[in-house]
This record gives C-alpha cells, structure tokens and sequence, in this order.
C-alpha cells in the first residue's frame, strides 16, 4: 500500500467588523472596489493603522483553543511578491522568516498544530479578465499549519469541520466566509512535498488530495522522481496543474515591518478564563463517563453538540449513541450544522428523556426529532394529544398480536412452512395498528410465543 503524508495550510476569515489595518467595513456582499481606502489599496504614502485589537485577541483566542504554545511578542513582516493583487508590493503577516507566530506546537482531535498566525488578505484578482475587486483587501486571516498527520483522506473533511466549528463557538472565525486551503501531499518513497493552492471548499480539499496520491503514486510507478512543486487545483477537471517550484523563504525577502510596532500580548491569562473547555478535554471527560472513545470524539468535536449534551442529566452512554445515530442523522439530513438549525434544547431534552424512559418507541423518537428540526414543539404534549406512548407488556399488545394471526393467515402458513421472513408482515400489522406505539421486538416475541 502507498504510504502518503498530508498537511494542510488552512486560512479562514477572522469574525470582525473592519479590516486589519484599516477601518473600512467587512462586507462581502458590497459591490466591487466600495469598501476601499489609499490604506488597504496600497496608495503611495498610506501608512497602516494600528492592527485591530479585536482581530489580535481572536487569533489568540484560537491558539489557546487549538492548545498551542502562545508567543507574547509578536513581529509584523513584509512578505514580498508582484502580484496585481498586493500593489504594494508585499504582505503584512506574522509568518516568515523573522516572524514570531502567534502559536506553536498544538494540537487538535488528534492532528499536530505546527503553528497559528494572522495576516491581512489580497485582493481578489481575476487573471482572466484582468480585474482587480480590492473589498477583501486587509480582511484580517488566521492561517493555520498542521503537522502531516493525516491518515484518512475521507477524515480530513470531519476534521476541517470540527475545526471551523471550534473557531466559529469562540467567535473567532466567520464561517460563512468560507475557507481557503493549500494542501501538501507527499508519497512514498522519496516524499518529495508538492503543495496544491487555493482549494475552496472542503469537497475539494478531499477530491484535490486523492488526485494528488494517484498522479503522484502514478509518477513513481513509472521511475519519476516527485520534485517539490506548487500546483494548482482545477475544481470542473478534478485535477491538478503544475504551476512553478515551490518557493522558499528567501524567494519573498521577508523583513520586519517598519511601519508597525512589535504586538505585546498582555492579557493572555484574561483571553484562557473566556473560552469553553477544549475538544480534547471534553473528548476525556466523556471517556471518563463511560462513552466510548468513537462517540467521544464526534460529539467533543463539535462544541455546540458538546454543550447540549452536557446540559443533559441523563445517562451519558444512551445520550451519546442517540446523538450519534439520530441527532445527527438529522442534522445531517438537513444539510446544516447542529448550531443553524434553531433547536429548542429544552424540547430536545423532553424527548430524550421519553426515550430513555420508554414512553415512546425508538420510531416515533425518530419521526419527532425529524419534526423539531423543522419547526419547535413539546415532545411530551405532542405525545400525549396524538396518543403516541408505548405499548408495552400489557393484555391489550397480545390481544392485538393474536388478531393480526387471523388477519394474516397466509403469512401465518408461510413462518410455519419455514418461512421465518413472513413474520415480518405479521408484525408490521400490528405496528400499523399501533401507530408505531409497540416495540417491533416485543411484537415480534410475542408473536413466536404464540405461534409455537
């Protein structure tokens, strides 16, 4: 089997009002070139303003929520490049080679956090029609570098979206704007990195990477020898093309900037008491109470999961396979997250404790929850108005089971000429009759016993 090696750089939008050194608004519906000044367009003698103090405390925010190690002096530099999309003629960002970045050495569900830091955003350049749209110039950036930890292609989406779920809990992060990624990949056996830019979405960043392992696997098959590239991502192709070699440091001649002072962090202790429980710490606790390390994991990443469920007296090991299997199989279902989808928790927690308590079957469980996410009610009026609680080892079940006997004679001949799938039908007309109220085990045990 091919050995491969995956890391990602992953940029996402940091959730503020205004630009990194500017006060021009975040607005990503604004017509082109509106939201601009001679500062984040990059007009001979602009000069930055102070970096946004909102911007700065969120990127430490998610560097204390990623566990990593928080520097508290941080340097701007000017990373260099031509571009139409940086006029002028450089980037003000944390990374490079004098750089100190924001954090270093974390950890997330499992994947290594090589280090954090912010920048300011380009342009959005079209090199197609030659346009430049300046509106997201100087959005503030936190861009993320992982360890090439990842073992499963198909787990990186879960991961990413754990990751912008933790962010988005902390308001450090706009979802809704997205997320840019250039993906590394590296096979086996010279592990030569070629790093695939500008991935948009998280469909892609999966498809992009599986390319990448078959072009690659394919190159070393045939005796090449994989050279250390960027390449870029073609969504309607599905694969990749060479772009130029991967560039080092010394290529963008990073320097300190002159026009901004070094960041002295001062709060840090202040920003660690505001932030939730990390996933990994919730992931321990949860381990702790019995659940197992599988259903740990899917509910610790995702915190507004997280927090329902430890808003819950109930048993932790019942909640956790339901929230699993049915919260988000619905929540699945809906193409949405658990935080967009307006859940009233205390009706979320009516039904679960229905569940637990066997006053209703696990199908009207399932056929509630998949009403609350479409509009809010009371579980436990809604069941007892529609006469929906469970029948359960009483005259009335064995009595309807001996009727649903006559009513299926031929299904009766067939289970007892051998056929044991004909039960099935036997048991779906008492179900039926029942609206769901039985439980098909009970039903079906009760059935055998009379049968034989």
């Amino acid at each position: 089997m091919q050995k491969f090696k995956i890391g990602l750089e992953i940029h996402v939008y940091i959730d503020t009002d205004e630009k990194l050194f500017c006060s021009c608004s975040i607005d990503v519906d604004a017509k082109p070139n509106t939201t601009i000044c001679p500062r984040c367009t990059g007009q001979p003698g602009s000069k930055p303003m102070l970096p946004s103090k909102e911007a700065i405390e969120k990127v430490i925010k998610a560097g204390l929520m990623l566990g990593c190690d928080m520097n508290k002096e941080l340097v701007w530099q000017r990373k260099h490049y031509n571009w139409p999309d940086m006029p002028s003629g450089y980037q003000k960002t944390m990374s490079g080679s004098y750089a100190v970045p924001v954090g270093v050495k974390g950890s997330f569900l499992g994947i290594g956090i090589t280090q954090l830091h912010l920048e300011e955003d380009p342009a959005r350049w079209d090199p197609v029609a030659g346009t430049v749209d300046f509106n997201r110039s100087g959005y503030p950036l936190i861009e993320i570098v992982t360890e090439p930890d990842f073992q499963d292609i198909d787990g990186v989406r879960d991961w990413l979206k754990s990751l912008m779920t933790t962010l988005q809990y902390v308001h450090a992060v706009d979802r809704n704007m997205g997320v840019k990624c250039d993906v590394n990949v590296s096979v086996s056996p010279s592990f030569g990195r070629v790093e695939v830019k500008n991935v948009n979405s998280f469909k892609s960043i999966v498809n992009a990477i599986k390319h990448e392992i078959d072009r690659q696997t394919k190159e070393v098959s045939s005796g090449k020898k994989i050279e250390q590239q960027t390449r870029a991502w073609q969504d309607k192709q599905g694969t990749t093309t060479f772009m130029r070699s991967k560039e080092k440091a010394l290529d963008y001649r990073f320097i300190p900037d002159p026009d901004l002072p070094v960041v002295v962090v001062k709060n840090l202790k202040e920003l660690q008491k505001e932030l939730p429980q990390t996933p990994e710490e919730t992931m321990k606790k949860l381990i702790k109470k019995k659940v197992s390390e599988e259903n740990a994991k899917i509910i610790a990443g995702d915190l507004y999961v997280s927090d329902f469920f430890n808003s819950l007296d109930n048993n932790p090991v019942f909640v956790s396979k339901w929230v699993r299997k049915e919260l988000l199989r619905v929540v699945n279902m809906e193409r949405r997250e658990f935080s967009q989808i307006n859940f009233n928790h205390k009706h979320l927690a009516e039904l679960v404790e229905l569940l637990e308590n066997e006053k209703i079957t696990s199908e009207i469980g399932r056929d509630i929850l998949e009403k609350l996410a479409k509009k809010d009610f009371s579980p436990k009026t809604y069941v007892k108005e529609k006469k929906l609680t469970m029948i359960k080892g009483s005259d009335k079940l064995e009595e309807l089971c001996k009727q649903a006997i006559q009513e299926r004679q031929s299904a009766v001949e067939d289970y007892k000429a051998g056929k044991e799938i004909a039960l099935n039908s036997i048991v779906g007309w008492v179900m039926k009759e029942t609206k769901g109220t039985a439980k098909p085990q009970e039903v079906k045990e009760i059935l055998v016993k009379l049968l034989n």
